[in-house]
């Protein structure tokens, strides 16, 4: 009996570990906010022990930074935390790209299509909503590898972001955000087979986020 509490408590702070890891991806906690845990308790209607190993492990993989014993704040990123997370995506979701090339379904990119023309829909009007389209994209295409430590990875690399990158879509006029639709050249890399190419495509499209760190760059230099 005492093994089966063990496991449902584990199978708990998973869930709320999973939630409030996809809440930072899509940006609804910001940059500097201090986290309390008996707050995010309440919130999600459990006890707090669940919250603060979800918490403790998202402080370790650093998502989330703890300042004093009791004080855990969403991270504000600078520029070279930004320039490796790209450097970190370059690599790992290249190689996920590429292995999906290899064998891609019809299934698959249907998909991945919709997701990008859902994408395309929102992008003019609802930068929110694009930007969680976006990331929709890139997972759906990450987690076809089946390389499950990569893609792990690659959503702490997102969990770190997604703060930043929520207030620069609040802040960026949209019109800034609409231009060229790399995700084009991803499909058809794709749709190709082709795994040089969706490495290379999907490398192009994380070299555009350099816009994000532009902006934050732009915005410590206004601040200093």
């Amino acid at each position: 009996m005492s093994n089966l509490k063990v496991i449902a408590k584990s199978s708990l702070s998973d869930k709320v570990y999973a939630g409030l890891r996809t809440a930072l991806m899509d940006g609804q906690f910001e940059a500097g906010e201090r986290l309390k845990i008996g707050d995010l308790a309440k919130e999600l209607d459990v006890s707090i022990t669940p919250v603060r190993e979800a918490i403790f492990r998202l402080v370790s993989e650093k998502s989330l930074v703890m300042k004093a014993s009791t004080a855990v704040h969403v991270p504000e990123l600078t520029v070279s935390d930004l320039r490796q997370i790209k450097l970190i995506r370059l690599a790992l979701e290249g190689a996920t790209a590429a292995a999906v090339a290899e064998n891609c379904t019809p299934r698959l990119l249907q998909k991945m299509r919709t997701v990008q023309d859902n994408f395309l829909e929102a992008a003019g009007v609802d930068a929110k909503r694009a930007s969680q389209l976006n990331r929709k994209f890139h997972f759906l295409l990450a987690e076809a590898s089946g390389m499950d430590i990569i893609v792990h990875s690659i959503a702490n690399m997102w969990a770190m972001i997604g703060p930043t990158l929520g207030e620069f879509h609040d802040t960026v006029p949209r019109q800034e955000l609409v231009g060229e639709h790399r995700h084009e050249a991803i499909l058809d890399a794709l749709e190709a087979r082709d795994p040089a190419a969706a490495r290379a495509a999907i490398q192009h499209d994380i070299e555009w986020g350099d816009i994000l760190i532009q902006w934050v760059a732009e915005r410590t230099a206004a601040e200093s």
